[in-house]
C-alpha cells in the first residue's frame, strides 16, 4: 500500500494548518509567561500560570505537525505514518479542549488553575472548535488516500525498515503499548468506577488548556503504538512513518519529564499512597524515552519493498489479414524499419557452403 499523491499534498496542508494552532498558543504562552517561566512549569519548578495553555506534548505535537507538512510536500515515502500520528493526536487534543475547557466553570472546576471569561479561555475553546471537524475530515482523505502498489503511473515503491531495525522497532513499540495497557489495567482496578472521570476526562485535575487526562493520553498512545508494532514486525510499508511520528511526539514529554523528576529527586522514588503507579510511571518514562531516541535511530533509512516499477511499454500494433487502409493522404507509422545496414541475427553454427 502507498499514500496516493493527491492525499499526501491534502494532508500535508491540513498538518500545516494544524501546526499553526500550535505554533500560535505556544507564542502566546511564551508572550505571557516567557521562556524561563514556560521551563520552570514544563520541568516542575512551579505551578503552570493561569490559563496557561500548552504543556511539553503540544511542543512534540508541533514538531511533529511541521515535520509531516515538510515530508508531505517533499514527498517522501514516511509522509504518510507521520500524517496519520499527527492527525490523531491532534484529534486527541482538539476533543480533550473541547470537552474541559467547554465544562470548566467557576463552581465545576475541570483545570486546577484557569480562570473562564477570558480572552485566551474563549480563544482555545473556539479554536479547538473549529479544529476538530479539520482533523476528522484530514483522517477521512487519509483513509480514502491508500492505494495498493504498483500503480498505472510509474512510481517509486514504498520503503520499509530492513530486518534487523523492523524487529528491534516493533519490540520498542510493543513495550510502550504494553506500558500503556498496564495503566489501564492498574487505573481500572485500584482507582475503582468513581475516579474515572478524574483518570479519563481529567476532571479537576489538568493543569493546561490543551492538556491531555493521563488516561485519555493513554489510551490514544495505546491506539497508536500497538498496530505500529505490528506493522514494523511485518515491516509494513507504513512502518517507518508511524515510529517516527510517534518518536517526535513523544521525545520533548519524556525528555522534560526525566529533566524535572531527576532535579527533584523524585526519578525511580516510589510514592507511599500509589507505589504502583509511581513504578508504572517511572518504566513508561524511561521506555519512552530510551525507546523514542531508538527509533529514530533504527527507522532513520529504510529499504524499497521493490524495484521501481514503470508502465510496461506496449508492442507496435500491425494490421490484421483483410485490413484495408483508407483512402487519402497517411502518416508515417509509428514504428520504421532501422535505416542501413541490418545488423546479422546471432544463431546456431551454419556449416560451410557445398559441405
Amino acid at each position: 500500500m502507498a499514500l496516493a499523491k493527491g492525499a499526501r499534498i491534502t494532508g500535508g496542508a491540513f498538518c500545516l494548518l494544524f501546526f499553526l494552532f500550535s505554533a500560535y498558543w505556544l507564542a502566546v504562552d511564551l508572550g505571557e509567561f516567557g521562556v524561563d517561566g514556560l521551563w520552570a512549569s514544563w520541568t516542575g519548578d512551579r505551578v503552570p500560570g493561569t490559563n496557561q495553555v500548552t504543556d511539553p506534548l503540544q511542543l512534540g505535537l508541533a514538531f511533529l505537525q511541521l515535520a509531516a507538512g515538510i515530508a508531505a510536500f517533499a514527498g517522501r515515502r514516511a509522509a504518510g505514518g507521520l500524517l496519520a500520528v499527527a492527525t490523531t493526536v491532534t484529534f486527541a487534543t482538539a476533543l480533550q479542549a473541547l470537552v474541559s475547557v467547554g465544562n470548566h466553570t467557576s463552581d465545576d472546576r475541570w483545570f486546577r488553575n484557569a480562570e473562564s471569561a477570558t480572552s485566551t479561555f474563549d480563544g482555545v475553546f473556539l479554536s479547538s472548535l473549529a479544529l476538530f471537524p479539520l482533523t476528522l475530515v484530514a483522517g477521512i482523505v487519509l483513509l480514502a488516500g491508500m492505494r495498493s502498489w504498483p500503480r498505472p503511473a510509474p512510481s517509486d515503491p514504498p520503503k520499509r525498515p530492513g530486518k534487523a531495525p523492523g524487529v528491534i522497532g516493533g519490540l520498542v513499540l510493543a513495550a510502550m503499548a504494553l506500558c500503556y495497557l498496564a495503566y489501564h489495567g492498574y487505573i481500572l482496578v485500584q482507582a475503582g468506577t468513581g475516579s474515572l472521570d478524574i483518570y479519563y476526562l481529567g476532571h479537576g485535575a489538568l493543569l493546561s488548556l490543551l492538556g491531555l487526562a493521563p488516561g485519555w493520553y493513554a489510551l490514544v498512545f495505546l491506539l497508536l503504538t500497538a498496530p505500529a508494532a505490528l506493522n514494523s514486525l511485518i515491516r509494513g510499508a507504513a512502518a517507518r512513518g508511524l515510529a517516527i511520528g510517534l518518536a517526535i511526539v513523544l521525545l520533548p514529554g519524556a525528555l522534560l519529564s526525566f529533566i524535572a523528576m531527576a532535579g527533584h529527586g523524585t526519578l525511580f522514588k516510589l510514592n507511599d499512597a500509589m507505589p504502583g503507579l509511581s513504578l508504572l510511571n517511572n518504566i513508561q518514562l524511561l521506555v519512552d524515552l530510551l525507546g523514542s531516541l531508538a527509533l529514530l535511530a533504527l527507522m532513520a533509512r529504510g529499504e524499497p519493498v521493490a524495484p521501481a516499477w514503470y508502465p510496461p511499454v506496449q508492442a507496435p500494433q500491425f494490421a490484421a489479414p483483410g485490413f484495408v487502409p483508407p483512402v487519402g493522404p497517411q502518416a508515417p507509422p509509428a514504428w520504421q524499419p532501422p535505416v542501413g545496414p541490418v545488423p546479422p541475427f546471432s544463431g546456431p553454427p551454419m556449416p560451410p557452403a557445398g559441405a
